[in-house]
């Protein structure tokens, strides 16, 4: 199956990474460290459910963010909101927003959440913010993320018009504090259940890391 996924290991800096096994026999450039690396089967032959079908060849395994290769190509960016997943806009010390079909966006009004649409003073209009798509599988389990930087100016304000105006946002690929982490593994916990959680094995380790 080409969607099939197996690590390697990158042996200049040692990252951790998924390799799509189509791409077995190529070089790609290590998305860490940016060495070129060989595709080998024989390094890491497990597979790892951590990558979808519409994630990129190579993510680094031990933080589970897609990032670039040097440039400002965005990676992996989704076209539309994918009924399936939950997005999340995490500022430095809070989630500003939520989203997951059925309920549109969120907005944080400090004592929950409301409807973005009607709580639009609550949307912030300036700060640098992340897009995280929390990748979940068909049984509803969490399985990886993808992270992406907003820095634009207002850019939170198109929460209340179209749901997936916010992918237009996106200015580059991003990555997450460790309080930001904090934040997203305190909502793992609380918006699904202990046996889904319990599954959820490799991005709670993810998202535990320093």
């Amino acid at each position: 199956m080409t969607n099939e996924v197996f690590q390697i290991i990158c042996s200049l800096c040692g990252s951790k990474l998924n390799a799509k096994i189509s791409l077995i026999g190529q070089t790609r450039n290590c998305p860490k460290c940016h060495e070129p690396i060989l595709i080998q089967r024989n390094v890491l032959p497990e597979p790892t459910t951590l990558i979808t079908t519409n994630e990129p060849s190579i993510v680094p395994v031990q933080t589970g963010l897609v990032l670039g290769n040097g440039t400002h190509r965005i990676e992996n960016l989704p076209k539309q909101l994918e009924s399936r997943y939950r997005y999340l806009i995490v500022g430095v010390d809070r989630i500003i927003a939520l989203w997951e079909t059925g309920k549109g966006w969120q907005v944080n009004v400090g004592n929950g959440f409301a409807s973005a649409k009607r709580n639009f003073s609550a949307i912030p209009d300036q700060g640098t913010f992340v897009l995280v798509e929390l990748v979940i599988d068909s049984a509803g389990v969490p399985t990886g993320l993808n992270v992406f930087t907003i820095s634009v100016r207002g850019a939170l304000t198109s929460l209340f018009r179209d749901e997936s105006e916010i992918l237009h946002k996106v200015d580059g690929n991003g990555t997450l504090t460790k309080n930001q982490k904090n934040l997203l593994l305190n909502y793992l916990r609380q918006n699904f259940m202990y046996e889904i959680f319990a599954e959820s094995r490799d991005l709670v380790a993810l998202l535990s890391e320093s």
